[in-house]
């Protein structure tokens, strides 16, 4: 059993009963161990993440199946569990087996991009904008939830980015291609870090990933569509030693926006998604939702109830197995405390 505050927004102590079977069952359990931890949390999810990427000299490459799955694993061991996959090479996360223990995935299959505006590594088969329902319908038969669209991207040179990012589809092929996914019961998130999120907005893709050029009417339009925003601010607001000074000036601005911007969307009622990109861990990127606007507790909500009910995932009901994380200390007092949980538990399997 578990004794503990529930998080995001609780005030005062309950007790949870899981039984032998990792079941949450209503009544007290007898002789059942006590699980340490006076603060719990239905799990942390990751939304924006990709288990299959990693990175050589600065450069995405893809990870093979085992280094993925043993990506997973780490996430799992420090509270993350649920996982959404925001795009794999070729769509590789769609075969991933996971056992007990692991956390849920959600997958988006491949990454869709034209030829030329994406990591090259990342994009063994390229999407021309004739072909973008077809292959995003592709994905969702192949077993995946999600449709990840590369919206806007800078042309790509020997590899790498090259030059100020722009538009990679038309917004007719990107509304017709979101009608088609939801006609077939699949989402769509669009990757964007320029001033076309308004567009995406009205072409009815379901998440805005990244989102840097975010202002004041996009989020009254996604308000008003439950559009959900994750600003992946360990990626984007990433700095390293050899980073321009111009990218620097340029991050310091958005950190600014950023201070104005996620109190908006959380007054308007945007959903806020916590995801990592690349970047992680998950209880950074709370940190960092925090330290640009975020009371805590919705900071904590962004990677917890808010992750779970956008992303559509059943947690903890009564005579199904449970799924929680406790911790000693308070979370929302000090948000370090997501580094260091005290019992794991993932679909009734413990894991710490």
């Amino acid at each position: 059993m578990v004794r503990a505050v529930q998080l995001p927004d609780g005030d005062r102590p309950v007790d949870l009963w899981v039984d032998a079977a990792g079941c949450l069952v209503p009544d007290p359990v007898p002789d059942a161990e006590r699980l340490p931890g006076r603060y719990v949390v239905p799990g942390l999810v990751d939304a924006h993440a990709h288990p299959a990427l990693g990175s050589k000299a600065g450069i995405p490459v893809p990870l093979s199946e085992s280094e993925a799955v043993k990506a997973l694993a780490g996430w799992a061991a420090t509270g993350v569990c649920l996982v959404r996959d925001t795009g794999s090479p070729g769509g590789s996360v769609l075969r991933l087996g996971l056992g007990p223990g692991m956390p849920r995935l959600q997958a988006a299959g491949r990454f869709l991009a034209p030829a030329g505006r994406y990591f090259p590594a990342l994009l063994p088969e390229e999407a021309p904008e004739q072909r973008l329902t077809e292959l995003a319908l592709g994905e969702l038969a192949r077993g995946a939830r999600w449709v990840k669209v590369i919206a806007d991207f800078p042309q790509v040179v020997d590899g790498m980015p090259a030059g100020p990012p722009a538009l990679t589809y038309s917004g007719e092929a990107v509304a017709a291609m979101v009608a088609a996914v939801h006609a077939a019961g699949g989402r769509v998130a669009a990757h964007t870090t320029t001033d076309v999120v308004s567009e995406l907005v009205r072409a009815g893709v379901d998440s805005i990933e990244h989102g840097n050029a975010m202002d004041e009417s996009a989020l009254q339009l996604m308000a008003r569509g439950g559009t959900a925003w994750t600003p992946t601010l360990c990626a984007v607001l990433r700095i390293h030693d050899d980073t321009p000074d111009a990218t620097r000036q340029r991050v310091a601005s958005y950190q600014d926006r950023l201070r104005e911007l996620l109190p908006l969307a959380e007054r308007l009622g945007v959903p806020i998604l916590a995801g990592t990109d690349t970047a992680g861990p998950i209880a950074r990127e709370v940190a960092l939702l925090a330290e640009h606007g975020l009371e805590p507790s919705r900071a904590l909500a962004a990677a917890t109830t808010t992750g779970y009910s956008v992303l559509g995932e059943p947690v903890n009901r009564l005579g199904q197995p449970a799924t929680l994380v406790t911790y000693e200390h308070d979370p929302r007092q000090d948000l370090a405390a997501l580094f260091s949980p005290s019992t794991i538990l993932i679909d009734g399997v413990r894991v710490r």
